[in-house]
């Protein structure tokens, strides 16, 4: 009991790994086959355009993120060393006998100084002088330099607020290319979201390389759906290799169905099967993985109007007996005549196989009838044994 209870639990950690590793990997692609084929489908033959044009701003962009980050380090730097000059200011003027609300004002005004002995209203050396006036200096020009930082970080942070054709260069780059303003904007940022997920090289794929992509990972997340539904709900019990091998029958499924769409094989409602719909083919993909089974036969039936095999076109002598005994030959001349086996020609005409069309030609032709005369494609009906009579009371 222990030991059933353990493989059990084990099998059931086992399909939640593997669960957990084919979703994970099957949503990263879907999604990012999916985005790159929208975008791309509704920016047509000005996506590769675009998608320069937003690795060019997204170059610009980080340039200007870059000279933030530096602007904001040298910012965080001149405060503090104005905050230690503006310390030094105050002091050795308090040390040389002014009041904090004489020195304030000069501080907070950028203004210049007047001379210490003129503030004081008393005789200061020349060397005291000096030193006053380089300390208010120093106080000035890095509150004049903060200033003249500030304004340029204001400016860094304007322009990644703006949107990404307000750049002189961006402007450029879409006149070049003959692109207006808007498509951009409404394309630039959800490449660069994607190209942040990391899948800037999807865009360098064809859109037929994108949309089998799509397709296939599609039919595999339909498949994975179907072995979710059958864990959770412990409706089937199958071998571990079914539910590995299961997805990946989802992505054939949903390749081949995809290749019948484009072939005109199938019936659809969404429009030329030549330019399917990127999302029509999404849920066609996730159709035949779910439905697999139902998949493999629309398959099947639609390979049989292109290919027609011999049983196909086999059928029924149900009127070969009635034709040897009217010419008074036997089956075993029928088989001779025919190169046949005996045990061949009786299932002809006991009706227990179908005769292959080969066979039907040779047969009208050696007995001089037409084929219509002894073939048909309805099968025999089964016969069955008549209900027995319930006995009298």
């Amino acid at each position: 009991m222990v030991s059933s209870e353990v493989k059990i639990a084990g099998r059931t950690a086992g399909s939640m790994i593997w669960l957990i590793l084919l979703y994970g990997g099957l949503l990263y692609v879907a999604v990012g086959s999916l985005g790159v084929s929208d975008l791309t489908s509704r920016l047509g033959g000005r996506a590769a355009n675009i998608v320069h044009i937003v690795s060019v701003a997204k170059d610009i962009r980080e340039g200007e993120r870059a000279r933030l980050q530096l602007a904001e380090t040298q910012l965080r730097q001149m405060d503090a060393s104005l905050e230690t000059a503006v310390r030094d200011l105050r002091d050795f003027g308090i040390a040389n006998g002014l009041a904090l609300q004489d020195i304030q004002p000069i501080i907070d005004t950028y203004a210049l100084a007047p001379k210490l002995s003129d503030l004081s209203k008393r005789a200061v050396d020349a060397a005291t002088e000096a030193t006053w006036a380089d300390r208010m200096a120093r106080v000035m020009a890095l509150q004049l330099d903060i200033k003249r930082l500030q304004a340029r970080i204001d400016d860094s942070h304007a322009i990644l607020r703006a949107s990404w054709s307000a750049h002189p260069a961006i402007l450029e780059e879409a006149k070049r290319a003959d692109l207006n303003t808007v498509d951009i904007d409404l394309a630039a940022s959800t490449a660069e979201a994607l190209q942040r997920l990391g899948y800037g090289r999807m865009f360098a794929l064809p859109s037929e390389i994108l949309t089998l992509l799509l397709a296939l990972s599609m039919g595999a997340l339909g498949s994975t759906l179907h072995i979710t539904r059958m864990l959770l709900e412990g409706t089937d019990q199958r071998a571990p290799s079914y539910y590995l091998i299961r997805p990946f029958q989802g992505m054939v499924t949903a390749l081949v169905v995809f290749v019948l769409l484009k072939a005109g094989q199938l019936t659809i409602s969404a429009g030329d099967s030549d330019n399917l719909n990127i999302f029509f083919v999404s849920f066609s993909g996730i159709a035949s993985g779910l439905l697999a089974e139902e998949a493999y036969r629309m398959i099947k039936k639609a390979g049989a109007g292109i290919i027609k095999t011999e049983e196909e076109n086999a059928r029924w002598a149900f009127k070969l007996r009635a034709a040897l005994d009217a010419r008074g030959t036997t089956a075993e001349d029928l088989a001779l005549g025919l190169g046949a086996t005996p045990a061949e020609v009786r299932g002809w005409l006991e009706e227990t196989q179908p005769v292959a069309p080969l066979q039907q030609r040779l047969i009208a032709t050696w007995l001089h009838m037409p084929e219509r005369e002894l073939f048909t494609s309805q099968p025999p009906a089964e016969t069955s044994e008549p209900p027995a009579e319930a006995a009298p009371a």
